[in-house]
């Protein structure tokens, strides 16, 4: 693997874990936000590992991703799906006014990232 794609997945990593802890002191809405990053790196890990960049902007990782899985790659399509629901989070979060997220809803969001991250390294291994 790239070193790149190793930063990469090490960022995503570091976020989760700071999300967990965000998620026990019962800060929903920012540990689902910090959901949202890890599977942004986890993506960018991907993309540089494919193509030897990563794009900069929210939108461009997702075109990118899509773009790879028609063209063959072996990514769950419904975590895929779950990088735009997870900006979607993150923009409410950061923009407003804020949703109140339940604690049930921030615990799938950081299961979801973890499943993300790992589905992410096995594409890249």
């Amino acid at each position: 693997m790239s070193p790149e794609s190793v930063d990469y997945f090490g960022s995503a990593e570091r976020i989760l874990a700071d999300a967990e802890i965000i998620l026990q002191a019962g800060r929903n809405e920012v540990a689902a936000r910090e959901a949202y990053s890890v599977m942004l790196q986890a993506t960018r890990a991907i993309i540089f590992e494919k193509t030897g960049q990563a794009p900069k902007t929210h939108s461009g990782a997702r075109s990118e991703l899509s773009r790879l899985i028609r063209e063959g790659l072996t990514f769950d399509g419904h975590l895929a799906g779950l990088l735009a629901t997870g900006f979607d989070t993150k923009a409410d979060v950061d923009y407003g006014p804020r949703t109140a997220i339940s604690q049930e809803v921030a615990e799938r969001a950081v299961e979801d990232a973890r499943t993300f991250l790992a589905a992410a390294r096995k594409v890249c291994e």
